[in-house]
Formats: C-alpha cells, structure tokens, sequence
C-alpha cells in the first residue's frame, strides 16, 4: 500500500511556521534506557522485560531513567495489507501494545524506533517514509512515549540508487523528513517525545549547522549531533565534545536538546565497536573475542574514575541520559556512575543551560554551565595520564559575580569543600579523572578575600 507524500508535503510547507514542535515536553532532558549499543538487532520481548525490571529493582527508574527504547530490528521486513508495521513475529510475539502496556506497569515510559527513509539502519524492517502518518497513529495507539527517528536509506541524500523497486514516484528531500513525522505525531493527539537522530550529517553536507537550527528546534525535542559512540575512556572524551561544534549555531535548552547517543558506561564494547583494547580480549590468537566476553568484563572496561568523569560531562551538556550498557548485568561502580543523585540534579536543572567548554590546556579541561537559583557547575577534567598538579575555574568563566565568596560542594565526594572567592582551583587531579563541582550559596563582593584551593 502506497501512500502519496505529496500532498502531505505540500499542506507542510504551508503551516509548518504554525505547527512548529510546541508539545511542552523534556522541558528537561529525557533519562532512559536503549538496547542498541549493548544488543544491536539481538533483541526480543523478554530481554526487553527483563530489563525493565532491573531498571526498577536497581533503583535506576527511581533516579530518572524511565524511557526503555527498543531500537532497530522490532518489525518484520514486510508492512501488512493495510500499510501498518507488523511486530517480528519470533522476536516479539505478544505485539508492541503489550510491551507498551508492560513497560507502564512497571511506571516506565515506551520508547520506540524508526527512520525517515525506506528501510531502517539493519534492512531488517521498513523505514517510515511516506508512512508517516500511518506509523505515527500505530505508535499512539501501542503507547508510544518517545520516538528515536534516525535517517538510514535517504536515497537522495546519499545519492545512490538503493532498493530501487521500494522507492516512491515521489520523495520529500531529507530535510523536510523530520517536520513531517513531527506534525504527524503531534496530530495523533498522544504525548510523544520525539528524538531526530540525523540532523548533524545535513549540517556537515551544507557546510552551514545555522541552517539546521532554523527547523530543528521547532521540529524535534532533541536531535543527534555526532555519531555512534565506541568504546573507551578517550572515545567518550572526543564524543562528547562534539557538542561544541554546533552549540553556537544550534542552542539546547529545554523542550529541545543537543543530543549524543547512549552512554557507554559499563560497556568494554558495544555490538558493533571493537573495544579499544582488541588484542587484550585476542587471547593470543588474533581473533576478537565474542561480545559475552566484551559484557563480562568487569565494571565495563573503564576505571571508576573515568567512568564517574564521563558521567559528569554528559551531565553538565545537558543530552538526554541514556544507559548503553545490558542494564540486566550492570553491577559495581558503572553503576554507582548512573545513579549519582547530586550529578543528575545538574543534569536536571530547570534552568536547562547547555555546559560550555570554558577552556582547554594540553592535558586539562574546563566545563561548566549556569544552574537555577545563582549556582554553576563545572567539570574540571584531567584527560591526560600524568597527575595535573592543579585545574581552576573563575566565577568569571561561570557567570557568576567577579569577587563573590561562593560554596562549593563536591559531587562526587557529595560533600562541600569550602567557601572561596573569585575562583576555586582543584589539585593534584589524578590522571583520566574529574572533579565536579556545584557553586552555590555566593555572597558580597569579595573582592579582597582571595583564591581557594580544594
């Protein structure tokens, strides 16, 4: 069954100004869970149960994370008769509307997955194109919360021929893809938190990321801007300052959000990332190890200090927090990491200002970001190897009063340190780790008080 995007397409050039993305949704960013960096397509309806229930008996739910996202790979390859995705037969035989209706018995949120083009990422199953309006009722009615809409088999924007018999007479170009499922989940009358998944390759083919920002915002809660993560202590460092490049050009803030993929915490590798470390799961003989032995690994291949400086730098960006890890096994400090309270309340923030990276030394960083109520946050990072004898941040770079004598409490030692004025400096920072930090409680000038150090 075809139907023809054309008119649809039309109508949307003509309102799009008035039906803009306003659903008053992720006024903060959204917290969850998704299967794909830790099982790809190896997914089915009691994996996804089970790890619901570790989401809730582990406490996570509790702290936040609340959307449980099935990603690629749920539907079989063929719509049915009528034009609607059909549920894989062997992988979830009880149908989407009953793991929609058993993920909110548990109080958690639906999360689904789909792509603008005719196929999702895996070919396993249609994408959405030229279905939008079907799949967006179909989603509604399973009890769909939240949306992932990647952009895999846009044929125009790739520029290839791919499934010529699947293609339609007639195609939106890619960048109109995205306002038209968002108009189209608006309409279904359904709450539905929407994640566009592709924006930063439109920005990178145009040479322009402003013109991105001109609809992305008004389109979507919250839009990717890199990559698939990988594995490793230096990967996350470099992923998430990807959130620089655009941050100018396209701002986050509440309703609607820079966006990295899952976290990579308590993951040595994910089902499609070699780890770092390759010839350490070799075992001697040359061949990578089976993604068991990758799951195994204790505490995910990270130390607890970079794990907990990861965490803090994705908390203080403001992307939506979502555990990449097989939750079902998430033990030991990964996953003290995800339940920090006192750095999910930075991520959590109202005020929603995206961390900024302040400065940057060979060796060291410095993130931080304003917070409700005259506080700040910052993150002082030490990326290097060697201990970084001493890492600072002014109440200058953090936008707060010059000579104030201001409180500043640890969040991972989850206690205050002291009051200091003008600055707070940090020292001996042990190697690939962080301190982060709350500035709070500032009073007076203090101008003649002096610097502190931890």
């Amino acid at each position: 069954m075809f139907i023809n995007t054309l008119p649809v397409l039309l109508a949307s050039l003509c309102v799009l100004p008035s039906l803009a993305l306003r659903n008053g949704l992720d006024l903060v960013p959204p917290m969850g869970w998704s299967n794909w960096e830790n099982s790809g397509c190896d997914i089915n309806e009691t994996y996804m149960k089970a790890s619901a229930d570790a989401l809730v008996s582990k406490g996570l739910a509790a702290a936040g994370y609340t959307v449980v996202e099935v990603d690629d790979c749920w539907a079989e390859l063929d719509r049915n008769s009528s034009g609607y995705l059909v549920a894989n037969a062997s992988r979830f035989p009880s149908g989407m509307g009953a793991l929609g209706k058993y993920l909110h018995g548990q109080g958690l949120k639906f999360g689904m997955y789909s792509s603008a083009g005719v196929h999702c990422c895996q070919h396993t199953m249609p994408g959405s194109l030229g279905y939008e309006w079907l799949d967006a009722q179909a989603f509604a009615s399973w009890g769909v919360d939240f949306l992932k809409y990647d952009g895999c088999f846009m044929e125009e924007f790739a520029k290839v021929e791919q499934d010529a018999a699947r293609r339609f007479p007639f195609a939106p170009p890619p960048i109109l893809r995205y306002p038209i499922m968002a108009q189209a989940l608006n309409r279904t009358g359904r709450n539905i938190s929407y994640m566009c998944n592709f924006p930063w390759q439109f920005w990178g083919l145009e040479k322009d990321a402003a013109m991105g920002g001109r609809w992305v915002s008004e389109s979507c809660n919250s839009w990717r801007v890199a990559g698939d993560p990988r594995p490793g202590f230096g990967q996350a460092l470099g992923y998430v300052g990807s959130t620089e490049k655009y941050a100018d050009d396209v701002p986050s803030g509440p309703g609607a959000w820079a966006t990295l993929d899952a976290m990579e915490i308590g993951n040595a590798g994910s089902f499609d990332h070699l780890p770092e470390n390759e010839a350490a799961w070799s075992g001697g003989a040359g061949d990578a190890a089976p993604l068991s032995a990758w799951r195994e690994a204790a505490d995910g291949g990270m130390s607890a200090a970079q794990e907990q400086a990861v965490f803090s730098l994705y908390a203080i960006v403001k992307t939506p927090l979502f555990i990449g890890a097989d939750v079902t096994k998430l033990t030991g400090h990964s996953l003290q990491a995800y339940l920090n309270a006192d750095a999910i309340a930075v991520h959590q923030d109202p005020l929603g200002a995206q961390g900024r990276r302040l400065a940057q030394q060979q060796q060291t960083q410095v993130w931080g970001c304003a917070l409700s109520g005259g506080r700040a946050a910052a993150v002082l990072l030490n990326s290097g190897g060697a201990v970084a004898p001493s890492i600072s941040v002014s109440w200058a770079q953090l936008g707060l009063a010059v000579g104030a004598t201001c409180t500043v409490y640890d969040v991972w030692k989850h206690a205050e340190v002291g009051s200091f004025a003008g600055s707070f400096e940090a020292k001996d920072v042990g190697g690939t780790s962080a301190v982060m930090v709350v500035v709070r409680n500032c009073t007076g000038t203090g101008a003649d008080a002096g610097t502190g150090t931890q």
